[in-house]
């Protein structure tokens, strides 16, 4: 392959990454301080259901964070798919050294009874949003896309699924869930 071809690749690449999810990574900001304002306003939730695609990666470490900083709030998760699975080995160790125990937990089919009438329903992407209020009769006001509370944007609104991914992926997917709650702890805190 000559020079020139090998130049125009790297442009046409680099043109590619440049503008892959732009929407969101232009809407980002707006997100952000739409959820916060809309959750500083609203009344503090005593029940959240987190929520994501088969509840054993995402959806059970957020609500393992939720739970440790949020003692006072009922907090759950569930899955679309699948019921009684554990967590990914290398989903507990990384949690384990997070401080956070995921050893006994068993994933969840999101049903009515899991449902319970939550106060605030945290998802992992807008798909997820959708499928929810679809389901489960709630205002699409107490539904919000975990990414849309991370005060960085990271590639996508959606929080990547590190199901059979590498560590890097879990440490990434984490990181930026402990970012989400990280607002979410400071918006209600800051309501109480």
């Amino acid at each position: 392959m000559t020079t020139a071809r090998l130049r125009t690749r790297q442009i046409i690449k680099h043109a590619y990454h440049a503008t892959q999810n732009l929407p969101d990574r232009v809407l980002h900001r707006r997100r952000h301080l739409a959820v916060r304002r809309r959750l500083s306003i609203s009344e503090p939730p005593r029940r959240i259901l987190v929520v994501c695609y088969g509840n054993v990666c995402r959806s059970p470490y957020l609500e393992a964070v939720l739970q440790r900083a949020l003692p006072d709030v009922a907090v759950t998760s569930a899955g679309f798919v699948g019921s009684d699975r554990p967590v990914p080995p290398i989903s507990a160790t990384i949690s384990a050294r997070r401080g956070l125990d995921l050893s006994r937990f068993r994933s969840r089919p999101l049903t009515g009874s899991t449902f319970d009438n939550p106060d605030l329903v945290i998802v992992m992407d807008a798909e997820q949003a959708r499928q929810v209020s679809r389901l489960f009769p709630i205002r699409r006001t107490r539904i919000v896309i975990a990414g849309d509370l991370d005060p960085q944007f990271d590639k996508s609104r959606a929080i990547a699924d590190p199901w059979n991914q590498s560590s890097e992926v879990f440490e990434s997917s984490f990181d930026r869930l402990d970012r989400c709650a990280a607002t979410l702890v400071s918006i209600l805190r800051q309501a109480n």
